[in-house]
């Protein structure tokens, strides 16, 4: 059975697997290369704006994530398209701006960078590099890939691939813990796999790629003597960006679906409730 929101009662899983059997519902190949479900393609105020492709699909279940269903139920949501049906949809976002509603004081923002957000970007692998081809050969400078660091910090191949597209490659790896306890606790993965995003950082750095870390490090689920291992590892891995004071720390935000998954998490009955209407829903 496909892995869902965490419940009380849930059972830790690899996520290099899940990740395998994700793969399978969000991807596919067509006449262009492999195909990968999106959500939407927009652009937004963060990093003084940005085009975002939002990408369906993850490899943790992180019991305070804030991203719509299209984690837990991928075969539900997006729609497939090609690297270069995506990286057009990039492109024609950014030259759109910014014309979401809540978003109007920032209809003016030029935006010059591109991401790929969302739940997991990295998977579909041959997607990405691909469509990072097209973004090369674009007038745009920048491109931020915003991951878990699980793919990358197990395939030294798909980093080095990446190392072709440094010259406008920013990686940004999102930590979850520092120990196997608090990983295994809060994302639903077998401890033992909490190294793979100290992995991917080392990797991408190892390749001449531009990569920083940013971490939950909310106290809520974060206890400051993790906190501080984290700082320790990541100083020992990237001593010149003095993570001490300049970590890019996240903390928990109260979305309608961050607030169901922690029910979820917390009473089995609700889990068991909540899948049922979401799944019917959509």
């Amino acid at each position: 059975m496909y892995q869902r929101f965490l419940s009380p009662d849930f059972s830790p899983f690899n996520p290099l697997k899940l990740a395998e059997e994700t793969e399978k519902v969000i991807t596919r190949e067509g006449e262009e290369g492999l195909k990968r479900k999106y959500l939407s393609f927009y652009s937004a105020p963060v990093y003084r704006g940005i085009a975002t492709g939002y990408a369906v699909g993850c490899c943790l279940r992180c019991f305070y994530c804030w991203a719509n269903w299209s984690r837990d139920f991928p075969e539900k949501c997006g729609d497939f398209y090609s690297p270069r049906k995506a990286a057009h949809n990039l492109f024609e976002a950014a030259e759109k701006g910014i014309v979401s509603p809540g978003w109007e004081r920032f209809r003016g923002l030029k935006i010059d960078k591109l991401r790929l957000s969302g739940c997991e970007p990295t998977l579909g692998k041959e997607h990405l590099l691909r469509l990072l081809e097209y973004v090369m050969q674009s007038r745009y400078p920048l491109f931020i890939l915003e991951t878990n660091g699980i793919l990358l910090g197990s395939d030294t191949d798909y980093v080095e691939r990446l190392a072709a597209f440094k010259e406008k490659l920013y990686v940004r790896v999102s930590f979850k813990a520092a120990t196997p306890e608090g990983f295994e606790t809060r994302t639903g993965a077998v401890g033992k796999y909490y190294e793979l995003p100290f992995n991917a950082l080392q990797y991408l750095l190892d390749n001449g790629i531009y990569a920083k870390a940013a971490a939950m490090t909310d106290s809520r689920v974060m206890p400051k003597e993790e906190r501080d291992i984290l700082l320790h590892r990541l100083d020992e891995i990237d001593p010149k960006s003095d993570y001490f004071h300049t970590l890019e720390e996240e903390g928990i935000d109260l979305y309608d679906t961050t607030v169901k998954r922690i029910k979820a998490f917390c009473d089995a009955d609700f889990a068991r409730e909540l899948e049922n209407v979401v799944s019917n829903e959509m």
